[in-house]
């Protein structure tokens, strides 16, 4: 006797192989995209009112641009920051921390650090445009680029707390032609170093293939 054959289980069976071969081509041709995970907490603070500080939106761009994923908050949400940031360096191990702040942002971005202090929480970098007063910074900063005004503007200059050891850097924008407390966030020549400054720090977001 003969064997029946199954022209429909056959066919199936085809079908499924073409598209297991398929589905193998996409994968070596066109590899699944994965994005790395967040590599650092950064965070830009605004000064007061939250109608000024409008340089820190192009700073944002900018770091964007370069690989450097930032969020933009008010200054007044400086408890809530170190909190995020301690509970993110808890869950994933350490991390990069950068603060930049512009006028009371500035200020309260010393604050975040001396809140992540008592949490054991380093902070790799602090960024100051125009702290509305001279602020004290904590010994678990390891840098400071300050931004301020000797005469002539509003800004206050940066000093090592008690064990500070890290690098401290106050550049005196006394004097410079048109700039004041309420735009020195908006310099580009200042803005282009800030970020060639963080991006020691970050190392930028990379787009991996499986």
């Amino acid at each position: 006797m003969f064997a029946r054959t199954d022209p429909v289980g056959r066919w199936k069976a085809r079908t499924g192989i073409l598209l297991r071969v398929g589905m193998l081509l996409l994968a070596l041709f066109f590899p699944a995209q994965v994005h790395a995970a967040p590599s650092a907490d950064v965070y830009i603070l605004r000064g007061g009112f939250g109608v000024f500080s409008t340089g820190l939106d192009k700073l944002r761009k900018q770091l964007k641009q370069s690989g450097v994923n930032a969020a933009l908050v008010s200054h007044e949400a400086w408890r809530s920051v170190a909190q995020k940031i301690a509970t993110n360096q808890a869950k994933n191990g350490r991390q990069p921390v950068v603060l930049i702040g512009h006028s009371l942002g500035a200020n309260n971005a010393v604050l975040i650090a001396d809140a992540l202090k008592k949490k054991g929480v380093q902070v790799d970098l602090i960024v100051s445009y125009a702290s509305t007063a001279p602020m004290t910074v904590p010994s678990n900063v390891r840098n400071v680029l300050n931004f301020y005004f000797s005469a002539g503007g509003w800004g206050g200059l940066f000093t090592g707390g008690s064990g500070f050891s890290g690098s401290l850097n106050n550049q005196d924008m006394r004097g410079q032609s048109g700039m004041t407390h309420f735009n020195v966030d908006d310099d580009p020549n200042l803005r282009n170093q800030v970020v060639s400054t963080v991006l020691r720090y970050v190392p930028p977001a990379t787009t991996q293939s499986n």
